[in-house]
């Protein structure tokens, strides 16, 4: 094992689970992502690296408990991605997460990893902002119940700009941002971002995987030292 080399990272899971989306969000231009663990006809990818992100979108499947049965606890790290589809609020896909942790012995996080890539990739625009101050004082649950009707043209003259910003930040984001303007109408573009960025429930997984990496870090350090030897 070379000396002083970095940890390598894999990604896997799925398709279309957000393998990508999980990268990007957490900004992991190193990590190898794999071909996903259920492709058709083609054997399972070989997982070999010193971490293991695995992302999950959603109830385990055959395939996942497959793939996730030989990867160590202190080197994985499961990402309960896309848990603005899991129930009915944030709690319920956060029991979720702490089910599959229990099930598999794998520490499972939730994560709506498309919403931070958003609020790394951009900002909110002032027409954003015009957009969502307009509509925030709406309390009918049903106003981000779907895209649809979100977007209605019924509801309001501006569907376009509705439209927009579905576009930009998709109907979790645009609820999240909804929900805190209705507590502080006056939010500028920054401290608005930072809120989604919190909803998006990535920093926790930021967290648990540098301390994985630090880990890892120490575990190839103590191997070239003992090669050495």
């Amino acid at each position: 094992m070379p000396a002083g080399r970095s940890p390598r990272i894999q990604i896997t899971g799925r398709a279309r689970a957000g393998k990508s989306t999980v990268r990007n969000a957490l900004s992991l231009m190193t990590a190898e992502e794999t071909s996903p663990i259920d492709a058709p006809e083609q054997a399972d990818p070989i997982l070999d690296a010193d971490l293991f992100l695995y992302i999950l979108p959603g109830t385990l499947t055959p395939a996942d408990r497959r793939a996730l049965a030989p990867l160590a606890p202190d080197r994985t790290l499961v990402i309960l991605n896309k848990a603005d589809a899991i129930g009915h609020r944030w709690s319920d896909a956060a029991q979720a997460a702490d089910r599959h942790t229990e099930t598999l012995g794998l520490l499972t996080l939730p994560a709506v990893a498309s919403l931070a890539a958003r609020t790394r990739a951009g900002t909110f625009t002032e027409a954003d902002l015009k957009t969502l101050r307009r509509h925030h004082g709406s309390t009918d649950p049903a106003f981000t119940l779907t895209p649809d009707i979100f977007a209605d043209p019924v509801i309001a003259e501006d569907d376009s700009a509705r439209r927009s910003l579905l576009d930009r930040w998709d109907l979790y984001g645009v609820s999240c941002a909804l929900a805190a303007l209705r507590r502080a109408p006056d939010l500028a573009p920054q401290p608005l971002l930072q809120i989604l960025h919190s909803a998006s429930g990535m920093d926790p997984i930021y967290r648990a995987l540098h301390e994985r990496y630090e880990q890892a870090v120490a575990a190839i350090a103590r191997e070239s030292d003992a090669g050495a030897l």
